[in-house]
């Protein structure tokens, strides 16, 4: 009787791990302008907010793996995406094109996380990106 117990078991945990990162990309404001581009993982989630141009204004990444390090001097400013109050740094890398470029880290649960980068040109699309990630609600 053990044996039968413990296999069902088993499968239901091995189903939660396979689903650790399965999150769904968060849900858009309505009027925003963008909408979600979907990439799928072993391991990660990543949710690009496209608009209606194909230009990418913002990206989110849902991951178990421990985050990369941001560094302290590439600090630059104090802001919010949803509930969650984050620091937005420069990022190390920069992609050609896009003079505004921020990210950030917010750790969700236990081995859980939400990378999240902006990507603008210009500092009004920079305010855009930003005002569309404090509407994001990550879960």
């Amino acid at each position: 009787m053990q044996k039968t117990l413990i296999l069902p078991g088993l499968l239901l945990g091995l189903a939660f791990a396979s689903n650790a990162v399965a999150a769904d990309c968060p849900t858009l404001p309505q009027g925003a302008g963008v909408q979600w581009e979907e990439t799928e993982g072993k391991s990660y989630k990543v949710c690009r907010a496209i608009d209606q141009d194909g230009t990418q204004l913002l990206g989110v990444m849902f991951t178990d793996s421990e985050p990369l390090k941001l560094r302290r001097r590439n600090r630059v400013e104090e802001g919010w995406v949803g509930q969650h109050v984050v620091v937005w740094y420069r990022p190390e890398i920069a992609e050609a094109g896009a003079a505004e470029k921020r990210i950030t880290v917010v750790e969700l649960d236990k081995d859980r996380y939400a990378q999240i980068w902006l990507d603008a040109n210009d500092p009004n699309q920079l305010r855009r990106a930003m005002n569309l990630a404090q509407q994001l609600y990550l879960h």
